[in-house]
């Protein structure tokens, strides 16, 4: 498994990291794949992997891979943004009474979007297949825009342009090339709301019709 982007973008990449956000993990899988995954962004996890989807959203993952009859080897898992977004959050520890910093996710914003969005260009125009499925709100959003929402349109198939930034016109643009994506839930959402799970099974047997 491999990443498809050249090295200067991948410079270009890290020189975007600043502010609250760290790590740089670019897309990795198979470079003829059966379809990409369009992720949100790295965790903590992820940012010391290098690699998308290691911690336990990743064991999730790999069971929805398992249910669609593929291995990781088969497809390209990416996100919409390559570091990872952090808030600096106070806890206190139940130990000791002593309050202490901590690193919490958190979505990643317009402009840190913005900054890094050739990452995902790039890899959407030179891998060959034009099957996505996009898991939670940032990548669905990042591709179709911001009228979509997983919990409306999840299971649901696309058929059309997804969007580019133009970094000349300061905007997103519809991409020539055609794609099919489909929507579902990401595999943490289900830590949260053990419902979803039924609405996550439905999805991916209809996503794996399309394989």
């Amino acid at each position: 498994m491999a990443t498809i982007l050249p090295a200067d973008l991948l410079t270009r990449g890290w020189q975007t990291v600043h502010g609250n956000v760290e790590g740089l993990v670019p897309g990795n899988g198979s470079l003829t794949p059966r379809f990409i995954l369009v992720g949100e962004a790295p965790g903590e996890t992820e940012v010391t992997s290098h690699k998308p989807f290691t911690g336990r959203a990743g064991i999730e993952l790999d069971k929805s891979l398992a249910t669609l009859g593929v291995t990781r080897a088969e497809v390209f898992i990416t996100s919409a943004y390559r570091s990872r977004p952090f808030k600096l959050v106070t806890k206190t520890s139940k130990r000791t009474g002593e309050t202490y910093q901590k690193k919490d996710n958190r979505p990643p914003t317009k402009q840190e979007m913005i900054s890094q969005a050739f990452l995902l260009d790039y890899e959407l125009a030179h891998l060959p297949t034009d099957l996505i499925l996009t898991i939670g709100n940032t990548g669905l959003q990042r591709l179709l825009g911001n009228d979509y929402h997983v919990s409306s349109v999840h299971g649901q198939l696309f058929t059309g342009p997804v969007r580019r930034y133009d970094y000349d016109q300061k905007k997103f643009v519809p991409t020539q090339r055609s794609y099919r994506i489909m929507p579902t839930f990401h595999p943490a959402a289900v830590f949260y709301n053990r419902q979803l799970q039924v609405d996550l099974a439905a999805d991916l047997a209809q996503f794996k019709q399309l394989l």
